[in-house]
């Protein structure tokens, strides 16, 4: 399989950091872990089997450039986390050359053949999944992570500050 990389998104720093006054590296750094995190949440969260979970974990990669991160995954069905799936026939199963492997509610592995005659009573549909924009809700819990450290250093200081001031008189 060819190293194709499909880009799900990219995180610039400064529209983060504007009226803050902290580096963007500090930023882009606590942006990228929160992406990381709620990857790994994420995909502990769902119905995946261990090795699609591992081989969508390890599809992931991150390029920090001077002011942004672009994530960029090795895998195609990282578009479908993200963007979702609607609800839908899946005809492409026709095409199958062997049965297709089915593990039940029971753990029971099952295979089954996708036909013309079950498309038509209606069998075979994707239930759908909807979009997970971790990459977005990352950007407001560091944005939001990065005024609290901030308040609690202006804090500090400030206390600080009024230390030495007793300290003098």
């Amino acid at each position: 399989m060819p190293n194709v990389h499909h880009k799900l998104a990219s995180v610039y720093g400064k529209p983060l950091l504007r009226g803050l006054g902290v580096s963007t590296d500090k930023a882009l750094n606590r942006v990228k872990h929160s992406v990381l995190r709620r990857l790994r949440d994420k995909l502990v969260q769902s119905t995946f089997s261990d090795r699609a979970k591992k081989a969508l974990a390890k599809s992931l990669v991150v390029e920090t450039g001077a002011s942004s991160i672009t994530f960029y995954s090795k895998h195609p069905a990282f578009t479908y986390l993200m963007k979702g799936q609607r609800k839908g026939q899946m005809k492409w199963l026709t095409k199958a050359r062997a049965p297709i492997p089915i593990i039940t509610e029971s753990g029971e592995l099952i295979f089954r053949t996708a036909t013309i005659k079950s498309m038509k009573d209606g069998k075979w549909v994707h239930p759908g999944r909807p979009p997970y924009d971790f990459i977005e809700k990352a950007k407001k819990e560091a944005k939001t992570q990065i005024r609290k450290a901030i308040v609690a250093e202006v804090a500090m200081v400030a206390k600080n500050a009024a230390k030495k001031v007793i300290r003098l008189s």
